[in-house]
């Protein structure tokens, strides 16, 4: 299985609402757009303890196949010429797709962290996220 990036859209830094610029990539499998995967840009420390450098999706017709895990390991050289050293990947801690998913891409699980509840991540529900450390 061969996975390649296909940058979709560039979005600048959202200073008022904290949000840093981010590249959108869609996953590509065989020519066919099988997900998507965003690069943040920003190291803050909210984004290494809670929100994360990095988000992915696959369609659900294409899951269980190792995409994104693919997705990611293709991501680690455009990372590292954004200067990244490392990218934190955050997951609720009931995905357990995710989970495995970041297994297989190499990361290390650095531990399970509560989230603030004056952020985005716990207005949304999400009182807990799992921390995942990839070295790019």
């Amino acid at each position: 299985m061969a996975v390649t990036l296909r940058l979709q859209k560039v979005t600048e830094a959202d200073p008022e609402r904290g949000w840093a610029p981010a590249e959108f990539y869609d996953i590509m499998a065989d020519g066919e757009v099988v997900g998507s995967i965003q690069l943040r840009l920003g190291n803050t420390d909210y984004m290494r303890l809670y929100g994360g450098h990095v988000g992915y999706k696959v369609e659900p017709e294409h899951r269980g196949h190792g995409y994104a895990s693919e997705a990611l390991t293709t991501l680690r050289p455009i990372a590292r010429q954004h200067g990244f050293k490392e990218i934190w990947i955050t997951v609720q801690p009931d995905n357990a797709a995710s989970c495995r998913t970041l297994d297989n891409a190499g990361a290390s699980f650095e531990g399970t962290l509560a989230v603030p509840p004056d952020s985005d991540l716990y207005a949304r529900g999400d009182l807990h996220m799992r921390r995942y450390r990839l070295p790019v």
